[in-house]
């Protein structure tokens, strides 16, 4: 019985395409045109080989890839694990290399358990290709059968003796999946169909019941390929009756094609026989398929879900999440991709561990290729790449698929590992030691929006900072790292995504709790204006230089200094302190980089000084002086400059140099 599932359709052969008019170049011609995967490692294979039982010796470790699939495929006898394979197999350079660092485990687990999930997909997948081989007379040997689409239509062209059929299987040949998966269900009987008739119509010998009787054979035998049998004479000679009688006895039971060979086989009108073998089992079969794509798509929905939730509980993959969800509202096809490729890919296994210590927070894990790692903040004013060195791959844990492992994105094939309680960025030895003690297992930490890490080499025991460095800590006291004090923040971390990067900024702001009560949380990212960075929050900014560190303004300070457009004045520049009440408790100021500063009061508002006025209104004890506070900015005068005050004026005189105050308002 054919059936064709949302798999069957996806399976990706990865040869390049050729032109239609073409004749279809070699099969190892064509694998040499596959985009380039990242290969497996040794130990990636010595485990898959060790997870069938098998010693891989040189000649199996010495294969591509996909090669090495193959190898394993032909040894395995579990229905799961050769179901995978196949698929695998079928599939891009990426889904083989993934078979062997996971693939394979989790399909042994499925065997163990005996849980069938591939092998129904994979069989239907071989049904497909046994239809359309059946279909032009050829009896598919197993492993023709597991190739891609693409690699057997190669083989189908090769084979074929048919012009139409050799003609259609080098369109489809140079086609997406979708056309090679309709070329093999139904292209190939069309074209097949259109062979035997020109063979019939060109024997100018035969008479009009001779050209009759070999239409008739030719229906019967393209109705048993649908199921796909390779029709033998004894078969193509039975009477239409008891030929679908014969369908209904190999047909597989309760399937639409069963029951409407059952049914035309109730009639006692030849009729209904001839029609069930020219038009009635195609109908019937694609009801099949219909019914076989709507449970593959309702299982495959209800696995991503599985796989979201486990994700999610995890607390370490929060970008695999995202990815889960965006598939979730997809289509049929991009559950399907997210399933076999998506999962696996980069971009959503890497993560990075912050720290959420008050003090630490913002600083990273980084690795440290064979030295204990640590945590780190990076730059102050982070530059691409900085933060390489903080992302990890997060992989299903090297001892146990149920934790974790953390791959360093800056060293591949280098996981944090503990050793006497340190932990490394050290690169594995292949050694049971080394994966369990490069495992990680999720617990419950102080909230739901981050985690604690179990050492599954020291359980008890879990990932810690202490001293800006990294340990396998309890709360014991038994050592420094083991000190009570602070535990449970130490070993918590809160997982963001790959390249992370705190700039001076952020960090103030995450550690600073005064500070972010009254700026809130931000509204734009920060920005870059020359050698100052901002970040503006509501009615706040934040800003940093490197000799000023970062400071903060606000409100109406703020609007005088974005109105100003002080930033850029060589007299203010970038603020060097926060915004401060006065001492008398009345007003608020900032001071900047240039000299200047800006004074705010609810009566007088927010003015500019600098210069000679303010080094003379300083001299007087700023705003306890008789003065008060400034009520303009400073403004043209007669003999230079002047600003106005509560209770008289500051000049300077542009031509003597000289500042004098007085109770007077400024001359104009």
């Amino acid at each position: 019985m054919l059936l064709v599932t949302a798999t069957c359709v996806a399976l990706m052969g990865g040869l390049a395409a050729v032109p239609a008019q073409a004749a279809p170049v070699s099969t190892d011609t064509a694998v040499s045109a596959q985009a380039t995967a990242p290969e497996s490692t040794l130990e990636d294979k010595v485990r898959a080989a060790a997870a069938l039982g098998i010693l891989a010796g040189d000649d199996l470790l010495v294969l591509s890839d996909r090669n090495f699939v193959i190898a394993l495929w032909r040894q395995a006898t579990g229905a799961e694990v050769r179901a995978s394979a196949e698929l695998a197999f079928a599939g891009s350079d990426f889904e083989c290399t993934q078979w062997i660092k996971t693939g394979i485990h989790e399909a042994k687990k499925r065997d163990d358990i005996n849980e069938i999930r591939d092998a129904e997909i994979a069989r239907q997948a071989r049904e497909l290709k046994q239809h359309a081989a059946a279909t032009i007379g050829i009896v598919a040997e197993p492993e023709l059968l597991v190739q891609s689409y693409r690699d057997f239509i190669y083989a189908l062209w090769q084979r074929a003796t048919g012009p139409k059929v050799k003609a259609a299987a080098l369109t489809a040949f140079g086609q997406d999946e979708a056309a090679q998966k309709e070329f093999l269900l139904n292209g190939i009987v069309t074209a097949n169909a259109q062979d035997q008739q020109d063979r019939i119509d060109a024997d100018q010998q035969a008479t009009e019941a001779e050209k009759a009787r070999l239409a008739a054979r030719n229906a019967k035998a393209n109705a048993a390929a649908v199921l796909g049998i390779v029709a033998t004479e004894n078969l193509l000679v039975l009477s239409d009756d008891n030929f679908v009688r014969e369908i209904w006895n190999r047909a597989t039971p309760g399937t639409e094609v069963a029951v409407a060979a059952e049914r035309a086989i109730r009639s006692s009108n030849p009729a209904d026989w001839k029609a069930f073998i020219d038009t009635g089992i195609y109908d019937a079969n694609r009801r099949d398929i219909a019914i076989a794509l709507e449970k593959k798509a309702a299982a495959d929905r209800k696995r991503l879900q599985e796989l979201r939730t486990k994700a999610a509980n995890s607390k370490v993959h929060p970008t695999l999440v995202a990815a889960a969800d965006i598939a979730l509202a997809g289509d049929v096809d991009a559950v399907d991709r997210f399933l076999r490729i998506g999962q696996y890919e980069d971009a959503v296994l890497r993560q990075s561990l912050q720290a959420d210590t008050l003090g630490s927070r913002g600083g990273y894990v980084r690795s440290n290729p064979e030295q204990q790692s640590y945590i780190d903040f990076g730059r102050p004013d982070p530059q691409p790449g900085d933060g390489v060195n903080a992302t990890w791959k997060v992989v299903p844990g090297l001892a146990d698929p149920d934790c974790h492992s953390f791959e360093s994105v800056l060293t591949p094939g280098s996981y944090l590992r503990q050793l006497d309680l340190k932990v490394y960025t050290a690169a594995s030895d292949g050694s049971d030691r080394f994966r369990t003690d490069a495992t990680w297992c999720s617990r419950t930490g102080l909230d739901a929006n981050g985690v604690k890490l179990e050492s599954k080499g020291a359980p008890g025991r879990y990932l810690r900072h202490y001293n800006g460095l990294l340990w396998a800590a309890d709360s014991s006291g038994a050592h420094n790292f083991d000190s009570p004090n602070q535990f449970e923040v130490d070993a918590f971390w809160r997982i963001h995504g790959e390249n992370p990067a705190t700039s001076a900024i952020q960090r103030r702001w995450l550690n600073d709790d005064a500070i972010r009560a009254r700026v809130g949380n931000p509204v734009a990212e920060e920005k870059i204006d020359g050698a100052l960075r901002y970040r503006d929050y509501p009615n706040a900014r934040l800003t940093w230089s490197a000799p000023t560190g970062v400071k903060e303004m606000e409100g109406n300070i703020l609007a005088k200094y974005v109105a100003m457009d002080s930033m850029h004045s060589p007299v203010y520049g970038a603020p060097t302190t926060d915004e401060t009440g006065t001492p008398d408790g009345v007003g608020r100021y900032n001071h900047f980089a240039g000299g200047g500063s800006i004074y705010w009061t609810a009566q007088t508002g927010a003015h500019l000084i600098y210069g000679g006025i303010k080094s003379r209104w300083a001299a007087l004890d700023w705003e306890r002086s008789y003065l008060g506070y400034p009520t303009s900015d400073e403004m043209p005068a007669p003999t230079g400059r002047c600003s106005q005050f509560q209770h008289g004026s500051i000049t300077w005189n542009s031509t003597t140099g000289a500042v004098t105050d007085s109770r007077n308002a400024c001359a104009k």
